[in-house]
């Protein structure tokens, strides 16, 4: 038999997930609570095999929770249910110790396989979960390629870019940095050959496109 906890402060989302657990095979809700304190208050008395989490709730959220909970029973499974599928949440979830991610729409089948993919060792996500987590994860390679892509702009360089990005003159330029008009003339030259631009006006563009200056 597998007990299930369930952590979540609205009663009426709680009742209707509570009926949902008990009639799953071979699975037993054992307790619930409304905020994260009541549920560590809980576990210090039961074992829980699963438990379903909430993250924002009064008292202690979900977050805390689930870090203060593994102290004591670290084989625990921790299955965050919420009704975001934001990136930030994901990942604070996932960094406090939780095996599984689902939102709360979640149907009866859904609630089945995610009880029984942690028990049997493995991470459970909802498939939105999956795609948002997908998409964050093609955006960081993507991140990381084009720095990897972007040529090494020295300190006067980035400072001489900076400055271009905002408008000033090449004349305004050698007077804030206080050095010749030429030598500005020479870092812009030195600056379109490593971006392989053609004017100023495309490695500005260039600059402000690749997030190589903030504005």
């Amino acid at each position: 038999m597998i007990n299930v906890i369930v952590v979540d402060d609205h009663k009426i989302f709680m009742d209707g997930f509570k009926m949902v657990i008990e009639s799953i095979k071979d699975v037993k809700l054992i307790g619930q609570a409304f905020n994260g304190k009541e549920f560590i208050d809980l576990i210090k008395k039961k074992k829980a095999d699963v438990v379903f989490m909430d993250i924002n709730m009064p008292v202690m959220n979900g977050v805390n929770a689930t870090k203060e909970a593994l102290k004591y029973q670290p084989d625990m499974k921790i299955i965050a249910l919420t009704a975001y599928g934001d990136i930030d949440y994901i990942n604070k979830m996932l960094m406090a110790g939780v095996e599984g991610y689902m939102l709360k729409d979640a149907d009866y089948e859904e609630v089945e396989e995610a009880i029984h993919s942690v028990m049997a060792g493995k991470n459970y996500f909802s498939k939105e979960v999956l795609v948002t987590l997908t998409k964050n994860s093609l955006a960081e390679r993507d991140n990381k390629k084009r720095k990897k892509e972007f040529p090494h702009l020295s300190g006067r360089e980035m400072e001489v870019l900076q400055l271009m990005c905002k408008g000033f003159s090449k004349k305004e330029i050698a007077q804030k940095l206080f050095i010749s008009e030429r030598t500005v003339e020479k870092h812009k030259e030195n600056l379109m050959q490593k971006t392989n631009t053609k004017s100023s006006v495309n490695l500005v563009i260039y600059a402000i496109k690749n997030k190589i200056v903030k504005l």
